[in-house]
């Protein structure tokens, strides 16, 4: 499971094995959640609303290299 990034605290992960649509997983402290690449919500688990902001906009800033890593893990 790489960290493909980490600001403010938070841990920005993606699994090799994962064949979803494309997502990343997030952890922050004791919260964890599964965010959508192409909107960049939560789609499971939990996280503070001001790190949800956060990372909302580091997939939206970043979707076209977070899509060409999940591309490399995925296929």
């Amino acid at each position: 499971m790489p960290r493909v990034a980490f600001f403010f605290g938070i841990s920005i992960y993606m699994y090799m094995d994962d064949h979803e649509k494309p997502h990343c997983h997030a952890m922050y402290g004791d919260y964890a959640g599964s965010f959508s690449l192409e909107s960049g919500d939560l789609s499971a688990g939990q996280m503070p609303t001001a790190q949800l902001r956060k990372i909302k906009n580091f997939i939206l800033s970043n979707k076209e290299d977070l899509m060409i890593k999940w591309n490399e893990l995925t296929t």
